[in-house]
């Protein structure tokens, strides 16, 4: 059932204006005079209306009018609007989520009240009101109305104006005003939460009593604006509750009547002619707070000395409508009333007559209304004629209890009149996320180092992956590293209980979406970041691989790039694996990465995947390739040197030389040695011979003298073109490398060779090097 409780029609009355009732506006205010129903049953014929019209809607738009299922939904919706208005007017309000009957939601547990809201929202319906039943022609024309599409509905005026032109008065329609929204949009008013009004907001929390001049003017501003006040007050409020959520009604109250003594100051001192109208927008929002915190306002003690009484300001503003909503709601409440109530009645009416007046207007509101109480109204009556009339609590709460919750109010006041404590920016700061974070993260640490049951340390091994993977997503890279630090210790630490759990739940964030989302900020990190950021991959380890591999994003690299090839670098040999797994991917420029960082790591495990990325047909991939597989000092790494240049021909081969030549890197030079050794130079692999031959005579490096001198000496007389060739070829680089050691090297081979080979030593030896 739904909870009843709203404004007093007194004050609905006030904010219509009558000179802009028509007709049928005045029939809505009579139909609303006579409504007899009981609250259940009013609740009852709204669910069933708005599941009504959701049927009806939905039957409407997938089959023709003259359908069965139309047929029979619009038969449903006309007797459910004739239910509805069996009792008198039927008004629901739309919000985008929920129905609103007297200004509360409808709480239905029933889907199709909620689809309602949307489907009428969406269809710019502010409000539908039923007078009477309906004819089913008036129904079939509403629903036609509500079916156009947006654009053509628009374009008309909108449903209210398209509806304002049937002939009929059984229902009345309310649109949203867009051009009101919009303005609204463009300016939120005075209760739009920026820095003005945070400031605001935290000073009154922390007691301070002075503000600046735009705070002055947001003040003036809110003072305005009803709903602005309640939302200051609301927002200054909010923090005093209990751990469980609970609020600190009294600490509330006293907020409240902080925030309220701020704006009457405020308008006294700059506007001293609004007081009065102020006064009345404060009234109006008291009666807005909730039952709770509207008592324990009224209740508050002000001292002699303040400009402007506030609580006796409110008291005398309060009609009778007001306090007697107020004490209804109060009765309806949870739990059982105190002499809080009486002191409340006998302040806000003095005198007998009143106050029958008022207790007499709150038994109806009770008869009438459902304020969500689970409380007998019979035992709510009595409690109006017993405790309010005879302020005799004594056999619901004890003496003690009832001398505490009168001298709450006191302390509150004194409390108030204090200030808050000069700790209380450093207290308040202790329950902001970063706090929250880090005690979090602590609290899982010491119970994972503190357990002593494998399966539960299994449990807080896997809540701390998925605490890790929320910090991540927030960016909380600090508060990251003691928690992955501490998996990581678990698993090496003896005696170990759940190393295996431990491991998952690193590998597991390894393949997260959190720390890939990381990773593609690698850019905006700042140093500090950056630094947490690469101890939690070393601790993560190799399942860090794919996340970090998807920062390469741009062919032209970047600063992501090269971070993210930074942090593959460091976790060394135990990449290996995924850089391999990762080296199908079909762009060329991560391709080109994954090169570039099997030679940085340059171990004899980064060979496979580095003669597989040779097989690539891009040049731009192969010249990263061959670049670093030159800088692995390895028998496997210059075999795959060997096989590529055998292999590859034209441009490729070009690039395959071009690559070693350009690296200047001594390192390359044994390599190119193994080559000579291991190559044929009388068969197809006189071309590469050359070409290697050529790359050794840029680098002035002895360490390949030995297999140059070897390659001049050999011979075969069958080939006698070729040996010329690759005699002349290796005597000229042995004459560019220049130094003292090859220079004694081409003196011995025209000492020591053969008849032709101690002619052309002797040569080359008198010619300078070309």
């Amino acid at each position: 059932m739904a909870s009843r409780e709203s404004a007093s029609p007194s004050r609905l009355a006030r904010m219509m204006s009558t000179a802009r009732m028509d007709g049928r506006q005045y029939i809505v205010g009579v139909r609303m005079a006579q409504r007899a129903a009981s609250a259940a049953e009013i609740t009852r014929s709204a669910v069933n209306l708005a599941r009504a019209i959701t049927i009806a809607l939905r039957s409407w738009g997938f089959y023709p009018p003259e359908h069965p299922a139309v047929v029979l939904a619009v038969e449903r919706l006309a007797t459910a609007a004739a239910e509805a208005a069996s009792g008198g007017m039927m008004q629901l309000a739309v919000t985008p989520h929920q129905l609103l009957l007297d200004g509360i939601a409808l709480d239905s547990t029933d889907l199709a009240v909620v689809e309602c809201a949307e489907l009428l929202h969406d269809r710019d319906i502010l409000q539908v009101t039923v007078l009477m039943a309906p004819a089913e022609a008036v129904i079939r024309s509403l629903l036609a109305v509500l079916s156009l599409d947006r654009g053509t509905r628009r374009a008309r005026g909108g449903p209210a104006a398209i509806w304002e032109a049937e002939d009929q008065a059984a229902i009345l329609i309310e649109q949203i005003d867009y051009q009101e929204l919009l303005e609204r949009e463009m300016d939120e008013g005075p209760a739009r939460r920026d820095s003005t009004w945070k400031a605001i907001v935290q000073f009154i929390i922390m007691g301070r009593s002075t503000f600046t001049a735009d705070e002055q003017q947001r003040l003036l501003d809110i003072s305005r604006d009803v709903g602005a006040i309640g939302e200051l007050a609301k927002d200054s409020k909010e923090p005093f509750t209990t751990p469980d959520g609970s609020p600190l009604v009294t600490t509330q109250a006293a907020t409240v009547l902080a925030v309220y003594r701020h704006i009457a100051k405020t308008v006294a001192a700059l506007e001293p002619e609004r007081v009065q109208e102020v006064i009345q927008s404060l009234a109006l929002a008291a009666s807005n707070l909730d039952s709770s915190t509207a008592l324990e306002l009224m209740l508050q003690e002000e001292s002699a000395g303040e400009g402007v009484q506030i609580v006796g300001a409110l008291k005398q503003a309060f009609d009778d409508q007001q306090v007697a909503m107020l004490l209804a709601r109060a009765l309806s409440s949870p739990g059982h009333p105190t002499s809080r109530l009486a002191k409340v009645l006998d302040t806000l009416a003095p005198d007998a007559e009143r106050k029958r007046r008022v207790l007499t207007l709150a038994k109806r509101l009770i008869s009438e209304r459902d304020f969500g109480s689970k409380r007998p109204i019979d035992d709510i009556r009595q409690s109006l004629d017993e405790l309010l009339l005879r302020y005799d609590e004594s056999t619901y709460v004890s003496g003690e209890y009832r001398e505490s919750m009168e001298s709450a109010g006191e302390r509150a006041a004194d409390l108030a009149a204090r200030g808050l404590p000069p700790e209380m920016a450093e207290w308040l700061e202790t329950l902001g996320h970063e706090s929250v974070r880090r005690l979090s993260g602590q609290l899982l640490i010491d119970l994972l180092r503190n357990e002593s049951q494998a399966e539960r340390m299994a449990e807080t091994a896997r809540d701390m992956a998925a605490f890790v993977e929320e910090l991540l997503l927030a960016g909380a890279f600090a508060d990251v590293v003691p928690v992955v630090t501490e998996l990581g210790a678990a698993i090496t630490r003896q005696p170990s209980l759940a190393p295996d759990a431990c491991r998952r739940a690193l590998d597991g964030l390894g393949g997260s979406s959190a720390l890939a989302e990381a990773a593609l900020g690698l850019a905006d990190l700042s140093r500090d970041e950056l630094a947490n950021f690469e101890t939690v991959v070393r601790s993560i380890g190799a399942p860090a691989v794919p996340a970090l591999l998807g920062a390469y994003r741009k062919e032209e690299g970047g600063v992501a790039t090269e971070r993210a090839s930074h942090l593959l670098g460091k976790l060394g040999t135990a990449a290996i694996p995924g850089l391999a797994a990762a080296i199908d991917d079909q762009r060329w420029f991560v391709q080109r990465e994954l090169a570039k960082l099997l030679g940085q790591i340059g171990t004899p495990a980064a060979v496979p995947p580095l003669q597989a990325l040779l097989r690539r047909t891009d040049v731009r991939v192969m010249h990263a390739a061959v670049s670093s597989l030159a800088r692995i000092d390895d028998p496997a790494a210059a075999r795959a040197m060997q096989m590529v240049l055998k292999a590859t021909a034209g441009e490729a081969h070009a690039a395959v030389i071009a690559a070693l030549v350009g690296l200047k890197d001594p390192r390359v030079v044994p390599m190119l040695g193994r080559i000579l050794d291991d190559s044929d130079p009388f068969g197809d692999d006189l071309s590469m011979v050359l070409d290697t031959l050529d790359a050794l005579a840029s680098f002035r490096d002895d360490r390949a003298l030995a297999q140059i001198a070897a390659t001049a000496r050999r011979r075969r007389w069958l080939a006698w073109g070729k040996t010329t060739q690759l005699r002349e070829v290796s005597l000229r680089t042995l004459s560019r490398i220049g130094t003292p050691k090859a220079k004694q090297t081409l003196a011995d081979l025209a000492k020591s060779g053969d008849f032709f080979l101690r002619r052309l030593a002797a040569a080359t030896a008198t010619r300078p090097p070309a």
